[in-house]
């Protein structure tokens, strides 16, 4: 033991659970649901009973009858000017941070990285809009109208939205299955070649892309109205790395085709992955050089760039917008030479200025595509909260989970009129951002400038931009995600059940297609979490020396056993699912199975008992016969006793039978029964020791409990009662001693609250002090029957003698 460590003496008494609340006058809490209702949705107050009520924010006088009164109450939301000021603060941020903004000393930093971050934001839109199978100017579109909205509403200072490979790719599977290249095609009998209407499939694909933003937007404001930011706690670190990796596999065999400059029929659904990558590499035969070599040089060019940022970020002040260089030097390289006409090179080809006339969502579309809205929805919140929480950790601030949804959604949602498809975080350009020193919205109102100006005048001049060099920007970017390929080696070595889910995400999503990947990847996971607290073992536990504490003798070599007392501790909720199983773990620790046994005790003196009803059935009929033997006694038998005793030898005639009613069969074997000794089975029973005489279950660990929780601990403790074993709770959380309660635990005597103590040293005091007084009282009941029994004896003496 160590000389310095501090020491402490506590002399209390042990407390069972009632006791300690008397004592210290425990208070009674209640949490009323409608006070928790009225709190979450900013709540529905009951007027008081004057006429005078609020209703939204503006006061109302009347003299109405009581059905008008009820109205009010029905209608009437508590407010007031505070309440009205903190609401607008929570959803406008912007009124919070603006006020305080220091343009002196921020402006020019937030105008440099927005900048600068949006010269990276227009290529990579109009590259992740190929994802989606869209026209490249949807990129540009969902880079500028969705920052409007989070201009006001996010709280993410740094965040820029934009467009997500992961998300462009799954509203790129709903285009092609609303909208596939087939119904588009006809056959033109003058070329003899199957042409397809480029223009007309593109402005329907813009238009499904709007609706399932629409879509999108309307879950997500519906999640943060309703407070369900929380989601993203079901979301795990292992799947959401699984799920983006194997989305990142898939945006990069998505992008081969555009790279070798191969045409490649789309596909949708289960395996479409696998059948674009088998078309590939049929396809290689007929790679477009030009298309490769572009792609090559930009892609190398890239990397050394990104590379020699990433060692040198201190030394360099803002990052190297080195996407919109190559986006630059390949289309001046590209449209001067006529190389597309010259290599037959697929280009991005004309590219809309202007804003674009607002469209309506087709509604009678939603229900086609429900399923990969609510994706969607979900992993763009994630993604959008993940990155959020990072930079507010980095920067010393708040993220709000529910008012992000909100932004978000509202960014969606307004996008969604002018042909935008899904947007959350757009990573590469919010990292610039930051890491050029950005500080406030402004540097995304920057962002939106320069992609602006790109959609109402440069547009037109990036008609001749190669696709192969946007799929090269993208496979670029997709490094940092296929590097978490290697995630499982490591994952392995720390949880096995975090590999497991990195595995099967991983799987259902390449296979599968991203959706069932969501599905399978959170169910899943669910289920992990399931097996972890359904397959507790738990642990019999000891005293370490003479001290309170109480550890595994199985971990710890100076665990000293209680003698007659056992106990377990168990660190898992108990709920329908492991409720079984804890009653078998419980059993197994202690040794001792109750139910068999009492089962047993059950049979045995059943057969017993059937045996000596038998036994006193032969006997009860024996007895009848000498009954009527001895019973029926006649005058002529009791005249020669008579007669003989006195000599006489005369006999009279047999008179009449006089039988005797006063004594009856049952009453004689009810006497017979009664000084009939115990039977051998009831002395054996009765004798056979208990291996404990308490069991102390630690609960300290057991976060919640519910009635099949419930029933199985009062089951337990009737059963253990039977065998004259005390069973005792030690450690009771709060929360759990509310549900044990509310469950009728403690109804009826089911479980005696006295049984329930704060602590495992506690209980074992208590059981230790009722074992010494039972001791006694059982010396005291000995002796008395001793005493009791030489009395008997002496008056049997005394009897005998007179």
């Amino acid at each position: 033991m160590h000389q310095d460590s501090p020491r402490y003496v506590v002399d209390r008494p042990a407390y069972n659970l009632p006791d300690f609340d008397r004592e210290f006058d425990r208070k009674s809490r209640h949490f009323p649901v409608g006070e928790k209702v009225k709190k979450l949705f900013s709540g529905v107050s009951r007027p008081d009973d004057s006429t005078q009520s609020d209703i939204g924010f503006f006061r109302v006088t009347t003299r109405e009858p009581e059905s008008f009164k009820a109205f009010l109450l029905f209608v009437s939301v508590r407010c007031s000017v505070p309440r009205l000021k903190g609401l607008l603060l929570r959803h406008l941020p912007v009124l919070s941070w603006l006020p305080k903004y220091k343009a002196k000393d921020n402006l020019l930093c937030d105008v440099i990285s927005g900048v600068s971050a949006g010269t990276i934001q227009v290529p990579q839109g109009m590259a992740f809009a190929l994802l989606a199978n869209l026209p490249p100017v949807n990129g540009l579109y969902s880079s500028f109208f969705p920052l409007i909205p989070y201009f006001f509403m996010g709280t993410a200072h740094q965040m820029v939205p934009g467009t997500f490979a992961v998300l462009s790719i799954m509203v790129g599977t709903v285009c092609l299955k609303l909208a596939p290249e087939s119904d588009f095609s006809h056959f033109n009998a003058t070329l003899n070649a199957t042409i397809v209407d480029t223009d007309r499939m593109n402005e329907v694909r813009l238009g499904i892309s709007g609706t399932l933003a629409c879509l999108t937007a309307i879950i997500q404001i519906g999640l943060g109205f309703m407070q369900f930011g929380f989601v993203a706690i079901y979301l795990s670190e292992s799947f959401i790395r699984g799920f983006m990796t194997a989305a990142g596999l898939q945006i990069l065999i998505s992008v081969l085709k555009y790279i070798f400059g191969i045409n490649v029929p789309p596909y949708s659904g289960p395996l479409a992955v696998v059948y674009t990558l088998a078309d590939i590499i049929v396809g290689l035969p007929d790679t477009n050089i030009a298309s490769l070599v572009f792609a090559l040089v930009c892609g190398t060019v890239l990397i050394l760039v990104k590379e020699l940022s990433a060692r040198y970020r201190h030394k360099v002040p803002f990052p190297i917008p080195m996407e919109i260089i190559i986006v630059v030097v390949a289309t001046a390289v590209s449209g001067p030479l006529h190389l597309p006409e010259t290599y037959h090179m697929d280009i991005v080809g004309e590219i809309p200025l202007g804003f674009p006339a607002p469209i309506l969502p087709t509604v009678s579309q939603w229900e086609d595509m429900l399923s990969v809205a609510f994706s969607l929805a979900i992993v763009g919140y994630v993604i959008n909260l993940a990155m959020g929480r990072t930079l507010a950790a980095k920067h010393g601030y708040d993220v709000d989970p529910n008012q992000e949804m909100l932004a978000l959604g509202c960014s969606n949602f307004l996008g969604s009129f002018f042909k935008i498809h899904v947007i959350c975080c757009a990573l590469s350009v919010t990292l610039a951002v930051d890491n050029a020193g950005g500080t406030s919205q402004f540097a995304s109102l920057c962002v939106l400038l320069v992609v602006m100006v790109t959609m109402l005048a440069l547009g037109a001049y990036l008609r001749p931009l190669p696709k192969s060099v946007l799929g090269a920007l993208i496979a670029v970017n997709l490094k940092n995600t296929l590097l978490q390929l290697s995630d499982p080696y490591y994952l392995w070595k720390k949880s096995k059940l975090d590999c497991f889910v990195w595995i099967v995400t991983f799987l259902a999503t390449f296979f599968l297609s991203l959706p069932y990947g969501v599905v399978i990847g959170v169910g899943f996971s669910i289920l992990v979490v399931i097996f972890k607290t359904q397959f507790r073992n738990g642990s019999a536990m000891g005293p370490i020396l003479d001290m309170d504490i109480y550890k595994n003798p199985k971990v710890y070599n100076k665990v000293m056993p209680v003698t007659g007392v056992k106990i377990v501790n168990y660190c898992s909720p108990l709920y329908f699912a492991n409720a079984e199983i804890f009653r078998q773990r419980l059993i197994k620790k202690t040794g001792l199975d109750p139910g068999k046994l009492l089962l047993i005790r059950q049979k045995f003196l059943a057969k017993e008992n059937a045996k000596e009803e038998k036994t006193d059935k032969v006997t009860r009929r024996r007895t009848r016969s000498s009954l009527a033997n001895m019973k029926t006694i006649s005058q002529l038998d009791l005249q020669n006793d008579f007669d003989g005793n006195e000599g006489s030898a005369s006999k009279p005639e047999p008179p009449t039978s006089y039988v005797n009613f006063q004594c009856s069969d049952i009453e004689l074997s009810e006497q017979a029964s009664e000084q009939r000794p115990p039977s051998p089975a009831e002395v054996t029973l009765k004798s056979q020791p208990v291996p404990f005489h308490t069991l102390i279950l630690d609960l300290a660990g057991v976060c919640f409990i519910d009635l099949m929780g419930i029933k199985v601990l009062i089951k337990m403790n009737s059963s253990y009662a039977m065998l004259g074993i005390k069973l005792y709770l030690a450690g009771v959380q709060a929360q759990v001693y509310e549900e044990l309660e509310a469950g009728g635990a403690f109804d009826n005597d089911n479980i005696a609250r006295s049984n329930l103590f704060l602590s495992v040293h506690d209980a074992v005091l208590f059981a230790q002090r009722n074992s010494e007084e039972k001791r006694d009282s059982q010396k005291v009941e000995k002796t008395g029957q001793e005493l009791n029994f030489h009395m008997n004896e002496e008056m049997d003496l005394e009897q005998e003698m007179f």
